[in-house]
C-alpha cells in the first residue's frame, strides 16, 4: 500500500474520507468513501456496501454452518462494491466460481476500480437486469445472494411468487438463497412479512428469517444454519 493510501486509511478512522462520486441512471448518485478503514458505497439515502462491516450479510454468513455447506458456484444479484464477495471469501479456503449481475454501470465501474483486485475468486461480471437474467438462466448455483435495491426499496418485480419460483429453479439441490431486505420502517416490515408469507416461505418451506437490526435476511434452508 502506498503512503497516500495509508494516509487516507488513517484519516478514515477519524472522519469519513470521500473518494469519488459518479452519476447513476438507477440511483442518481453513487458515492465511494473510506470510513473506519473500509470502502463504503452509498447513494444519497442508503448504504449499498461497506466491506466486512456490511453487517446484514456478515451476520447471515456467521449463521451458516460452513462445515456442512460447501458451495462452489455462487450467484450475486446486486453487487455494490462487492462486500458480499469479500465476506464470503473469508468463510471459505478455496476459490469460488462467482457470477455477479449488476444493472448499474456506475456500480460496475466503481467495483472494478476499487474492489476487484481484492477478490480471490474468478468473477464473471454481467451488466444486466437481474430479473431478465433469472428468467433466462439455465445454470445451477449452490449459493444465491440477493442484494438488489434502488435506494431503499426493492423493485416489485422481485417480490412475486412467480419470480421466487424462478429464482429457486436456479438453485442446486441442498443449495441456499440469502435474500436481503430493509426493515427500518413499519411499512417495510409489513411488506417483508407479506412477501415472506405469500411467496418466499411457500417456495421454501424450510426458510428462516434472520433479523439484523435494520435489515432482515431470508434464508431459504434453515437446515444449513447453525442453531
Amino acid at each position: 500500500m502506498q503512503a497516500k493510501e495509508w494516509l487516507i486509511k488513517g484519516k478514515s478512522y477519524l472522519s469519513e474520507v470521500p473518494l469519488e462520486s459518479v452519476d447513476s441512471k438507477i440511483s442518481q448518485r453513487l458515492h465511494v468513501s473510506m470510513i473506519r478503514g473500509r470502502l463504503q458505497l452509498t447513494t444519497d439515502h442508503v448504504i449499498y456496501s461497506w466491506e466486512d462491516l456490511y453487517r446484514n450479510f456478515r451476520y447471515a454468513s456467521n449463521r451458516i454452518n460452513w462445515k456442512k455447506f460447501k458451495p462452489k458456484n455462487v450467484l450475486v444479484l446486486g453487487l455494490g462494491l462487492g462486500s458480499v464477495i469479500q465476506i464470503l471469501e473469508r468463510k471459505v479456503t478455496y476459490p469460488l466460481s462467482i457470477t455477479a449481475v449488476e444493472l448499474d454501470e456506475g456500480v460496475l465501474y466503481l467495483v472494478k476500480k476499487y474492489s476487484a483486485s481484492k477478490f480471490r475468486s474468478p468473477i464473471q461480471y454481467l451488466c444486466a437486469d437481474a430479473y431478465d437474467f433469472v428468467q433466462q438462466n439455465r445454470q445451477k448455483f449452490d449459493l444465491i445472494l440477493f442484494d438488489i435495491f434502488v435506494d431503499d426499496y426493492i423493485p416489485s418485480q422481485f417480490e412475486s411468487l412467480a419470480f421466487t419460483k424462478k429464482l429457486a429453479s436456479g438453485l442446486t439441490p441442498g443449495g441456499l438463497i440469502l435474500y436481503n431486505r430493509i426493515a427500518m420502517e413499519p411499512s417495510q416490515i409489513m411488506q417483508n412479512m407479506e412477501f415472506y408469507d405469500q411467496a418466499f416461505s411457500k417456495v421454501f418451506p424450510d426458510a428462516e428469517i434472520l433479523q439484523i437490526k435494520t435489515n432482515w435476511v431470508f434464508a431459504s434452508n434453515k437446515h444449513l444454519l447453525k442453531s
